[in-house]
């Protein structure tokens, strides 16, 4: 497969959209970490604009340590340990993480969002062990004081990590995020954490769709949707990326088994544009939306199977390229096609993208970063990373017809028929300036 040989062409590309999206990054942080709207199935979150300690820091974080596992250059291991400092900032007495809500708002005790934090503090403290930075200590107790106090402490129920104390419902991409922080705390800490590992990931396999005559055969039901018990893309492949962890350090077959059919699950819902959402229980495919940037992490799930199975190097080929095709000129990548139908199924015929679709998130642009630097032999030179032009595009906002505009410093939305601005954000602040749906 050319691309795992490593051809130049097709490496310098992936590498030059890695250091644009890193660029963008910057252009989203501000002075307590990154910042921006939230567009999201479940709702989004335009108003609140400001920094959030939500699962972007697993992506981002992950991704600086991929490149400088790569390079070996001590400025990507800076870059980290400084959006590290962002979260350890922002631990509250309680174990939680200031605004770690993602689409809902500022507000702690996210799921699985505060769990994917832990991930990256981790991952973070194995690169610093490495190293012999004593460091590596301090954010290992940040992830541990996370994992007990909250994710242990008040969401374990003897068999599954809950979505919140006061919502007893199961969601198995939630507790595989959860069980990716726990193995990985378990082999930093030498504590067996196998009473939380074991359980986790049996509840996993148990929310998979088993029966073969399924057209969403080997995905996952979130239980979170409740009599709709929608078997959801990016959701799956969550799941998929713990249990190949899992498989690493306990290698039960059946681990491995579950996660396989999980990807070919994954390989039904590509498509030329993006993946669709999901299907419904009769078989219907949610093609509304097709996710964009999300795509990382199915793409990280194909490249963690890729060792184990041989019908993941095509699809990986189809979502780097559309990544890379669909990444703006200023370096985010639009999140989806078909936000403002969400739930319709047939063919995605948009005149007109909507503004939630067109609008990079840091909470999603970080998955797909955090995957483009997981392929091999991608190398960024930090003298490159220089942010790129201004994005502009037409598309609807609320039933206006309106252009999309993006620098390095202001996201606004202006309707073509009526001289107004509809909607202006600039960055670094925390919330939007100008927010008019009418």
């Amino acid at each position: 497969m050319v691309l795992f040989e490593g051809t130049y062409l097709e490496v310098d590309k992936i590498s030059n959209a890695i250091g644009k999206l890193d660029a963008w990054f910057e252009t989203m942080r501000g002075p307590r970490g990154y910042g921006g709207p939230v567009t999201h199935w479940w709702e989004s979150n335009l108003l609140y604009c400001g920094p959030k300690i939500d699962w972007r820091y697993e992506g981002i974080i992950i991704g600086y340590l991929n490149l400088f596992d790569i390079t070996g250059d001590q400025f990507w291991l800076d870059r980290a340990v400084k959006a590290a400092e962002d979260v350890r900032k922002a631990q509250m007495p309680s174990g939680n993480y200031l605004n770690s809500s993602f689409q809902q708002g500022p507000i702690e005790g996210g799921t699985p969002h505060e769990a994917a934090v832990n991930v990256s503090m981790l991952e973070l403290a194995f690169r610093l062990q490495q190293k012999g930075d004593t460091r590596w200590r301090n954010y290992l107790e940040i992830a541990w004081r996370n994992l007990h106090d909250f994710q242990i402490e008040r969401l374990w129920n003897g068999r599954a990590f809950l979505d919140q104390p006061w919502n007893q419902t199961l969601v198995a991409n939630k507790n595989a995020t959860t069980l990716e922080a726990l193995i990985l705390h378990q082999e930093l800490s030498h504590d067996d954490m196998g009473v939380y590992i074991k359980p986790t990931a049996e509840f996993i396999m148990k929310a998979q769709v088993t029966d073969h005559t399924r057209p969403y055969y080997g995905g996952v039901v979130h239980l979170g949707t409740g009599q709709y018990r929608l078997v959801i893309g990016i959701y799956t492949a969550r799941c998929v990326s713990a249990l190949i962890r899992l498989y690493k350090v306990l290698p039960e077959k059946r681990y491995l088994e579950s996660a396989i059919a999980m990807g070919r699950y994954l390989l039904k819902l590509i498509t030329a544009n993006g993946t669709h959402f999901g299907h419904y229980p009769d078989g219907r495919v949610i093609t509304h939306p097709t996710w964009i940037s999300p795509n990382g992490d199915i793409l990280r799930a194909l490249v963690l199977l890729q060792p184990y199975v041989d019908f993941v190097e095509t699809p990986i080929v189809q979502l780097i390229d559309i990544l890379l095709s669909s990444q703006q000129p200023t370096g985010g990548i639009p999140t989806s096609l078909g936000i403002a139908r969400k739930g319709a199924t047939g063919p995605v015929n948009i005149k007109y993208p909507d503004f939630r679709d067109v609008l990079p998130v840091v909470g999603w642009c970080d998955k797909a970063f955090r995957a483009l630097t997981m392929l091999p032999n991608t190398f960024v030179k930090k003298e490159n990373l220089i942010h790129g032009n201004t994005t502009k595009e037409i598309c609807s906002f609320f039933k206006h017809i309106a252009h999309y505009f993006e620098s390095k410093e202001v996201i606004s939305v202006n309707s073509v028929k009526k001289n107004m601005c509809l909607y202006s954000y600039t960055k670094k602040n925390q919330f939007a300036d100008t927010f008019l749906r009418a």
